[in-house]
C-alpha cells in the first residue's frame, strides 16, 4: 500500500503541473511549518478554531495507529450531546457555491459534518456523515431547527427520518472502526438549489482533486437549498469524541479553478495515507 501512496502522490504532482482544476479560498493542514495552508499558516492553529458550544473543546493531535502517518490533525476531545455544535472555520464567512472537502475519522459511534451558507442560529444548511448509531448522509436545514448547539440529531428531531430536507444510507457497513485507524473522505458540491454530498474511505479516491463527476454518484443530492444567501462554513459535530479532522478545504463557485503554479503543488501529500 505504500507503493500505491507513492504513485498516488506522483500522478497528483503531474495532475497539478500540467493544468488547472479550482480556486481553493482555505486549506487547513494542521501541519507545523505548512507552506500549503491557505490564506496563510494561521489556518493550522487550533487556537483560532472558536467553537459556537463552549463545551467543544478542540486540540492539536496526530492520528492514532500510524494509519495516516503519524502527522497533525484537529481533534475534538469533549464528549456528550451537550457539547455537540458547529464550529466556523476562521475567516470564511462569504461561501454561497463551491466545494466543502475534509479529511476525517471518528473515535466513537456519533456523527460529523458540515455546514454551509450559515447566518446565525436559523439560516444554513448542515450536511452530515453519519457513522455507527446514524448509518445515513443526511442533508437538512438549520431553519428547520437542525440542529441547535448541544443537541444531537435525535433531540431536535433531525435523524432517521425527521425534519431532515433529505437522507440516504451511508453503504458502509455496520461495526465500524471506532479507534481513527481508517480514515474518510466527504465532499459535498453546492452550486445554487443542488447540494451533493459524497463520503468514502480516503483509500478508495483515486483523485483527490478530481472533478467531482469523476468520484461516482452521489450518496445524496438535493435541489432544495434554496437559501443562496452568502455565509459562513463550519465543521459540525454531536457529541464526537476523539474524533479528528484533517486537509479542510474550501473552494469558490469555481470547483478547483487554482493557480497550479504557485500553491498546492504538493497539497494532497501531506493527506498522508500510509497503509
Amino acid at each position: 500500500m505504500k507503493t500505491r501512496f507513492f504513485l498516488l502522490s506522483l500522478v497528483l504532482s503531474l495532475l497539478v503541473s500540467f493544468h488547472a482544476i479550482g480556486q481553493v479560498v482555505f486549506y487547513a493542514d494542521f501541519e507545523a511549518g505548512s507552506k500549503d495552508a491557505i490564506p496563510d499558516a494561521g489556518v493550522n492553529d487550533v487556537k483560532k478554531y472558536k467553537p459556537e458550544n463552549a463545551g467543544t473543546i478542540w486540540a492539536a493531535d496526530d492520528f492514532e495507529g500510524g494509519k495516516i502517518g503519524g502527522k497533525g490533525s484537529m481533534k475534538q476531545t469533549a464528549e456528550g450531546c451537550g457539547i455537540s455544535g458547529n464550529t466556523p472555520l476562521p475567516g470564511l464567512d462569504n461561501f454561497t457555491d463551491g466545494i466543502i472537502q475534509v479529511v476525517f475519522s471518528f473515535g466513537d459511534d456519533d456523527s460529523f459534518g458540515v455546514q454551509f451558507r450559515r447566518k446565525g442560529d436559523d439560516k444554513g444548511y448542515l450536511a452530515v456523515y453519519g457513522y455507527n448509531e446514524t448509518p445515513l448522509v443526511l442533508f437538512m436545514s438549520l431553519e428547520d431547527g437542525c440542529c441547535s448547539s448541544g443537541q444531537c440529531l435525535d433531540q431536535c428531531g433531525c435523524e432517521n427520518g425527521g425534519k431532515e430536507i433529505a437522507n440516504e444510507p451511508h453503504g458502509l457497513g455496520g461495526g465500524l472502526d471506532q479507534t481513527n485507524a481508517v480514515a474518510y473522505f466527504g465532499r459535498v458540491e453546492v452550486q445554487g438549489n443542488n447540494v451533493k454530498i459524497w463520503y468514502m474511505k480516503l483509500d478508495e479516491v483515486k483523485d483527490l482533486f478530481a472533478p467531482s463527476e469523476d468520484l461516482g454518484d452521489p450518496i445524496l443530492e438535493s435541489d432544495k437549498a434554496t437559501n443562496k444567501s452568502a455565509g459562513s462554513v463550519g465543521v459540525w459535530h454531536e457529541s464526537w469524541g476523539m474524533g479528528r479532522i484533517d486537509s479542510i478545504l474550501v473552494t469558490n463557485a469555481n470547483g478547483f479553478d487554482i493557480d497550479v503554479k504557485d500553491k498546492l503543488t504538493t497539497m494532497w501529500g501531506e493527506i498522508k495515507v500510509a497503509y
